[in-house]
């Protein structure tokens, strides 16, 4: 793993050519929506400058696949996936979890899992939505059951769509919290596909350089962008 401004690991897959990277505080607000479109472009330009498709995501399990490089950035949806090389997927987050599914051949997606879009299903769309088997999934930067109080209501929601009840935890104060990461790793885990993290960020509400709505109230977004690369940019 190198890192700059931003954390960038090459992904552990088998696959070759798969980049991920994950922006920081520093490398600014990533919100699709806030902010003039050209400040935005160049954020994206200077994290990864190739074609982005960034979604307006909803919570939901709305499906985008993205034909050539570039293509779909802004329609609703919480899951992009491509088949094209250099065509970066976008997923902005402030604590939801941002998933990456790393397809044994060709395929790349990117889903956001926040309580409600794992409540709803969402891993399980996208692992459907792939015409490859998967072969890898990682976790990006989200928050952790240290700083995610949760209702019993909303944990059995969320337990119900991922099929696990083993997905309670406790806030660093004791209160019942929602474990992010364990209930990603359950959905995932009834598909039969194992869950590593891109990196050792850390929560974003108390250990990761990134954004959290819960903890702080932060409107701005982080961002993780994943691509195959070709030859010519493999390092970038």
């Amino acid at each position: 793993m190198t890192t700059t401004t931003s954390t960038s690991r090459r992904s552990s897959s088998s696959r070759p050519g798969v980049r991920i990277r994950c922006s920081t505080r520093s490398d600014g607000d990533f919100h699709p929506s806030h902010g003039d479109p050209s400040r935005r472009d160049e954020l994206r330009r200077r994290l990864v400058d190739l074609p982005w498709t960034v979604l307006d995501q909803r919570h939901g399990t709305e499906v985008v696949r993205v034909p050539q490089p570039g293509a779909g950035d802004g329609m609703i949806g919480d899951i992009a996936i491509t088949d094209r090389t250099d065509a970066v997927l976008g997923c902005w987050v402030a604590d939801c979890a941002p998933v990456v599914l790393i397809g044994n051949d060709r395929e790349l997606a990117v889903a956001h899992a926040g309580w409600r879009g794992l409540a709803g299903g969402v891993i399980d769309a996208a692992v459907d939505a792939m015409t490859e088997p998967v072969d890898a999934a990682l976790l990006g930067p989200t928050i952790g059951p240290c700083c995610y109080e949760f209702g019993a209501d909303d944990l059995a929601a969320v337990a119900a769509g991922v099929g696990s009840s083993a997905i309670a935890g406790r806030t660093t104060d004791g209160r019942p919290a929602l474990d992010v990461p364990r209930a990603v790793a359950a959905a995932l885990g009834r598909r039969g596909i194992a869950l590593e993290p891109i990196a050792s960020t850390g929560c974003t509400g108390c250990a990761y350089d990134g954004f959290s709505h819960r903890i702080r109230s932060d409107t701005a977004r982080h961002v993780v962008a994943v691509w195959q690369s070709t030859p010519d940019v493999e390092g970038s």
